[in-house]
């Protein structure tokens, strides 16, 4: 989403919002906090920008005028797409709550529905957020409909939650009603959402209400929580008597983490090993461990990055990496000097890398201008995340401190790291800096290499002719693309649609260089066809490809097909031309099903019947240099 506006209208707004005084305080109160008003202003107060729309695409305000205070200046919001292009989020809610204070429910769904239109899924949601509060307000039973309805992705759930949580102050019944009728997840975020929210309720209540959804834990939990809050300054009490019993049920993990947090707080850290050891359920147990440091880290993370050292089940090095990034955040050198000083090495690494990317998400010039002081295995990781962070402002700034970096490797995974991020943002500047830029000319293949997959699903006449522009690899001393000498960089925007749109690898083909590029090119379709189960197609493929080839390409397709099919190869082995031909898909088959054993025993001495003398020779002795044979084409 492109933000354009400048601070000038933010200020405006605040300067409205005084203007308008105590009258117009039940407006702006909603602006900022959700109420139990239906977004109604007080009666006889207008206002400060009623908004009508009067099309898809357009939306009118007005000003009013309050007792003798003279009319403020006109905030004239037109459309979505403005409030989406303001300057900053805060700016854009304030803007977007102010237009929805006065629409009515059929203005709101209207505003909803464009704003599916815009970019950027992240900003989308959180005007969506406020509109579907409002609606929530205003009908919440269409609210739910219309969730349910759009698309909103991962955000789904999140909005039913919203949405219920209103419901729940506004019309019980009724939503426990509609609850009733969702999907099994649904229905649980809609319940949590209920007794989170109403606390005002007995806990017979609670009970009925979550036997009446169909979870009765949602019900156990809520009325634990009320036990532990009322006892919580008695965590040991609490945690003995009530938190342990709560560990098997996953939506506990907030309640057993804060009596923990409590007890630690209250007789420090040595009673976590109690913790630990009084909770049976592992996951239960490392979930609430490392919340309780991470706890624990905002005061005192010395401490906790200690304690995260001796835990014993932390196989990924998570809990211990998460409490050296809280403390990173405060005070990254000491972070990093403590981690420096782990002496398992596999923690270390772990726990350096992570310490060094999270400085340099928070402080990437610093980390930069300091690189050459940090310990060499750390510099590329530290350089890389300062570089993405830098890049992901500006593009621009983050390619001119690459270009000024002296040659090495540092320099190269900065580079891949920009081009990463600027390619997302315009992928032609990024192509465009690739191929002109002259300090990154010794990596522009490997740079080429890292996005002319992408670049082929946005632009695929522009990746075909960059690819061919560039020349083939012929090294002697090294080996070009996937492994192999002299092969074009083609093959990457062959292989790239050969799995999602093999027919439009198949018409890609004709421009491809001959050679190795060809072949393989080929090799690759005729071996996606397979898989798709268009084996004619696939064998048909093959007299495409020059006469001299096409025993490589029959291997290929030995070799897929042997994976993929065995049985329907063995029925037909008579498409394969030569007796040779033949004889190596029969041995393909053979060696393969040693580790899928799809074949039955009579099935395999089928396929051996097809072996050459010399084949079954080779196949019968193991001996790997004997059995290059399967492999020496390709």
């Amino acid at each position: 989403m492109q933000l354009s506006r400048s601070h000038g209208r933010f200020a405006l707004l605040i300067t409205i919002g005084v203007l308008i005084g105590v009258g117009g305080s039940c407006t702006v109160f909603w602006l900022f906090v959700d109420s139990g008003n239906n977004g109604r202003v007080a009666d006889g107060v207008a206002p400060p920008f009623p908004a009508k729309i009067e099309s898809t695409t357009q939306v009118q305000t007005s000003s009013a005028k309050v007792s003798d205070v003279p009319e403020p200046p006109k905030f004239a919001v037109r459309s979505l797409d403005e409030i989406a292009s303001m300057k900053s989020a805060s700016e854009q809610q304030l803007a977007l709550r102010m237009l929805l204070s006065d629409l009515d429910e059929e203005q709101v769904v209207d505003l909803l529905t464009q704003s599916q239109d815009l970019v950027g899924d992240s900003d989308r949601f959180d005007l969506q957020f406020a509109m579907i509060q409002r609606l929530a307000h205003q009908n919440p039973s269409r609210a739910l409909t219309l969730v349910l309805e759009m698309d909103f992705s991962n955000s789904r759930r999140g909005l039913v939650t919203s949405i219920y949580k209103d419901w729940a102050h506004s019309n019980l019944d009724e939503a426990i009603s509609h609850a009733g009728k969702l999907e099994l997840h649904y229905k649980r975020d809609a319940l949590s959402a209920i007794v989170e929210e109403r606390t005002d309720l007995s806990d017979d209540t609670i009970r009925a209400i979550a036997r009446d959804l169909d979870n009765e834990q949602i019900a156990t939990s809520a009325i634990a929580q009320r036990k532990i809050d009322e006892a919580i300054a008695d965590p040991e009490t609490v945690w003995n008597e009530l938190a342990i019993d709560l560990q098997d049920d996953p939506a506990s993990y907030r309640t057993i983490t804060r009596v923990a947090t409590a007890w630690v707080e209250k007789s420090g850290l040595g009673v976590l090993d109690r913790v630990y050891h009084s909770l049976t359920n592992t996951e239960t147990r490392d979930e609430v461990i490392g919340r309780v440091l991470e706890e624990v880290a905002e005061d005192d993370p010395e401490g906790a990055f200690n304690y995260a050292l001796t835990i014993e089940n932390d196989p990924y090095h998570f809990i211990v990496s998460d409490i050296a990034d809280t403390w990173a955040i405060s005070d990254p050198r000491a972070a990093l000097a403590a981690a420096i000083g782990i002496e398992r090495a596999s923690v270390r690494k772990a726990v350096t890398e992570s310490v060094v990317r999270t400085w340099a998400y928070n402080e990437p010039r610093e980390v930069l201008d300091g690189i050459d002081a940090l310990p060499p295995d750390l510099q590329e990781t530290a350089s890389s995340a300062a570089l993405r962070e830098i890049a992901s402002e500006s593009p621009e700034e983050g390619a001119e401190l690459v270009a000024a970096m002296e040659p090495g490797s540092v320099k190269n995974t900065g580079a891949y790291s920009v081009v990463s991020i600027w390619f997302d943002r315009d992928h032609k500047a990024a192509l465009d800096w690739i191929l002109n830029e002259p300090s990154v000319e010794e990596i522009k293949s490997e740079l080429l290499s890292s996005i002319i997959h992408r670049l082929a699903r946005v632009d695929l006449e522009l990746a075909m002719s960059t690819a061919l522009a560039q020349p083939i690899d012929k090294s002697e001393s090294g080996f070009g693309m996937f492994g192999r000498e002299g092969v074009g960089m083609e093959l990457q925007v062959i292989s790239s649609f050969a799995h999602s749109d093999v027919d439009k690898a198949i018409e890609l083909l004709a421009q491809v260089r001959g050679g190795l590029t060809k072949l393989i090119s080929y090799q690759t379709v005729v071996q996606t066809l397979l898989m798709n189960e268009e084996v004619d197609k696939a064998f048909n493929m093959v007299q495409q490809v020059q006469e001299s080839d096409r025993k490589k390409v029959y291997q290929a397709i030995a070799s897929s097909w042997a994976m993929t099919d065995p049985e329907g190869m063995l029925k037909s082995m008579d498409r394969f031309p030569s007796e040779e031909d033949r004889s190596r898909a029969a041995a393909l088959m053979v060696t393969t099903n040693q580790f899928t054993t799809t074949l039955s025993d009579e099935q395999i001495e089928e396929a051996k019947k097809h072996l050459t003398d010399e084949h079954a020779k080779a196949l019968e002795g193991g001996d790997p240099e004997a059995l290059q044979f399967l492999f020496q084409d390709f």
